[in-house]
């Protein structure tokens, strides 16, 4: 009977699924950095403001839809509102490391950061030593120019 409930509230659109973000108020949720989640509004919005656009990004898909994707570690607050001014969905957003395969070494005082699935490679994380983009950077660059027949 109880999987009977849960299906039904899933009909009518009571509860979201695992996939998709739940609009719960007042209960905090989480994004790796460089991911995007689908956040389902229970109303069309008119305005979304981001407390911090540093930590994540918003792009609107359609009025009752928001791609969520974290652009940086920390938190910051999202609130959406409709026409009227209404508050749609507000809550808190944490922004986290959960890449698989990611490596940080510090020495000294200098941070780097990798990317280890066949093997580690350097990659640029926000926090890493000036020295250690600059060489990823510049690597980068020549492998881009390198395909581009420069």
């Amino acid at each position: 009977m109880r999987l009977r409930s849960i299906l039904a509230a899933l009909a009518l659109g009571l509860i979201a699924p695992a996939s998709v973000a739940e609009t719960r108020p007042g209960a905090p949720f989480e994004v790796a950095v460089d991911q995007t989640f689908i956040l389902k509004l229970k109303a069309p919005a008119e305005s979304v403001v981001i407390g911090n656009g540093s930590v994540i990004g918003v792009a609107v898909h359609d009025a009752t839809t928001l791609l969520v994707t974290g652009r940086a570690w920390g938190a910051t607050n999202l609130l959406v509102l409709d026409a009227a001014g209404r508050t749609v969905y507000s809550n808190m957003i944490a922004v986290v490391d959960e890449t698989p395969g990611r490596l940080t070494i510090v020495r000294g005082d200098g941070t780097y950061s990798y990317s280890c699935f066949d093997k580690c490679r350097s990659i640029v994380q926000a926090g890493d030593a000036p020295s250690h983009v600059s060489e990823v950077s510049d690597t980068n660059n020549a492998k881009k120019a390198s395909a581009e027949g420069k």
